[in-house]
């Protein structure tokens, strides 16, 4: 039950900057928000969960000065739903790392996590 608690509480507080207010929902499952009203996303490395698109759950990271990546939060080992730590994403189940990209680090799971199409115009992402 602790490690349940714990995924609930850093899925909360990824999510507190960034929903509901940051983040609008569009037609066909998308998403879309101003990457300046997302604090996690100033730095490059940055990284945080945005919400779902298209019921899954997706993650956000700025990969360079204008370059940003999106990906499926759920573990391609398993389905489990990753949390963001301190080094990235991890899957609490069995253990899987990923980078705040989502490239994978070290298995179980044998890929990264699935990318997730982003465009970013103008400083407004839409994502899925």
């Amino acid at each position: 039950i602790t490690g349940v608690c714990a995924v609930i509480a850093l899925k909360g507080a990824a999510l507190a900057s960034a929903a509901p207010s940051a983040v609008r929902k569009l037609s066909k499952g998308r998403l879309s928000f101003k990457v300046a009203d997302i604090p996690e996303l100033a730095e490059v490395g940055g990284a945080v969960r945005i919400g779902n698109v298209k019921g899954k759950p997706v993650g956000v990271s700025r990969t360079a000065a204008n370059r940003y990546v999106a990906f499926n939060l759920a573990c391609p080992h398993q389905g489990v739903t990753v949390v963001r730590d301190e080094n990235g994403w991890v899957c609490r189940k069995h253990d899987s790392q990923f980078e705040a990209d989502g490239d994978l680090v070290l298995g179980p799971a044998t890929t990264g996590l699935t990318r997730v199409p982003i465009k970013v115009t103008r400083g407004t992402a839409v994502v899925g």
